[in-house]
């Protein structure tokens, strides 16, 4: 079948973006198109997509989602995120409870994540019935998952006592112990469809990971999904995102908990009819970050007088220490000076102020006051492209993008300890420029 730009939707993937909540790369439309190609034969497409919009083509439209799907993930990702949900979220939730603990991982892949989380209830100290479910898209990617087994790349960031502890040789690959598999459910799921999952006590779950599938969704997806899985939440539970998907407009049910290392989000209940999501309203009551505060290492004067200054917590010890990959860049970032540490100062207000409700205006003056302190600034950078994409201003989405991908190309960007880390925030950032079709 001739087709003209492999970025033009043809009907049969325009089904399969509004099915997956996804905004389709140019390779992913262009991996969907051959697969459709080989199985349209002698019908017309139309009548092809007519098929999978029928009971009798589910199985056809499954494999076609699982086509787009993104599964390449390994233990312990992004683990400066996950030492501080240890240390921040999971073990003062442990030391508050004596009941089991119930996590859901949405978009589990072939289960990693799910093995990662039940690693860490294990090693908190938490109930022997606490459990984790994992689910996705992809029913190819689940049957792989519900073995909870891995090929040893996928373990290169798991702690070598950790790994002792709880993985057992299986031939090629390394498999998580019994007892912790016995702990774990999987269910194909499709983040686009209700009714969502509920979690084992019926009471809603403790915590929901979400990471990194949410970048790949459109704005409209984005905020249903969000909506979906807070209402999953009970409340107080805790909502884990990756760093590249911070809620840049508030939802009344959600509160911003932000620690030196991450941020999450926290269900709690909705102010009443009328209210300003700033105005005050108390979060349902939570175990406490523990994040002491340390002395601040720039004088409070350099800050602008419109901005509430910040205190800089201490990083906690964790129980867990997983190794940083190091980063190669062309250059070395010139060290912090005045502006460049007021700058990063300011992006965590932003988040505050964007979580809390605050006008989208003052959240893109924020972030353009930081790049003007800092034009190096690659987080504030991708940030404000996301802003601007949401606006529908995609060209100026795009040209934010490259500057912030240049900027970690070149090693002129600082990084952010609660944010991605420079390797990560270049790939979400090529990934936002396939979202919006360039390259």
């Amino acid at each position: 079948m001739a087709r003209g730009n492999a970025h033009q939707l043809s009907p049969v993937a325009a089904y399969v973006a509004e099915r997956t909540g996804s905004s389709l790369s140019v390779q992913q439309v262009a991996r969907l198109n051959a697969i459709v190609d080989a199985r349209v034969g002698t019908i017309s497409e139309n009548e092809y997509l007519a098929y999978l919009q029928s009971p009798a083509g589910a199985a056809d439209l499954a494999d076609l989602m699982s086509a787009i799907a993104v599964h390449k993930t390994d233990l312990f990702r992004d683990e400066v995120q996950l030492r501080a949900y240890e240390h921040s979220v999971l073990r003062p939730l442990v030391r508050a409870s004596t009941r089991p603990l119930h996590l859901w991982s949405a978009g589990c892949a072939t289960g990693e994540e799910v093995a990662t989380l039940l690693i860490l209830l294990s090693e908190a100290g938490a109930h022997a019935q606490s459990t984790v479910l994992g689910t996705d898209i992809s029913e190819t990617a689940l049957r792989q998952a519900r073995e909870l087994a891995f090929h040893p790349a996928s373990l290169k960031r798991v702690p070598e006592a950790i790994r002792q502890r709880y993985f057992i040789n299986r031939g090629a690959q390394v498999q998580l112990v019994e007892e912790l598999r016995e702990r774990a459910s999987f269910a194909r799921h499709n983040l686009m469809d209700a009714p969502y999952p509920v979690s084992p006590a019926g009471q809603g779950f403790d915590v929901v990971f979400c990471r990194n599938v949410l970048i790949y969704f459109t704005e409209a997806a984005f905020d249903r999904v969000v909506e979906g899985l807070t209402e999953r939440l009970k409340l107080g539970g805790t909502l884990v995102l990756s760093a590249a998907e911070p809620l840049l407009r508030p939802k009344s049910s959600l509160a911003l908990l932000k620690c030196d290392e991450a941020f999450f989000y926290a269900k709690q209940v909705p102010p009443p009819p009328g209210a300003s999501l700033s105005s005050g309203f108390t979060p349902v009551p939570r175990p406490p970050l523990h994040t002491p505060p340390r002395p601040m290492e720039t004088p409070r004067s350099a800050m602008p007088a419109t901005v509430p200054s910040a205190q800089t917590p201490q990083r906690p010890m964790l129980a867990m220490q997983t190794p940083q990959a190091p980063m190669r860049a062309v250059i070395s970032p010139p060290p912090d000076d005045p502006p460049s540490v007021e700058a990063r100062k300011l992006f965590e207000l932003v988040l505050e102020w964007a979580a809390a409700g605050d006008a989208e205006l003052q959240t893109e003056q924020g972030l353009r006051k930081c790049l003007y302190l800092d034009p190096h600034f690659a987080q504030a950078r991708y940030l404000l492209g996301v802003l601007l994409e949401q606006r529908g201003e995609r060209a100026e989405a795009a040209t934010e993008y490259r500057r912030a991908a240049a900027a970690l190309r070149e090693g002129r960007s600082r990084s952010t300890p609660f944010f991605l880390n420079d390797e990560r925030l270049q790939v979400a950032c090529r990934i936002a420029l396939e979202r919006l079709g360039f390259r």
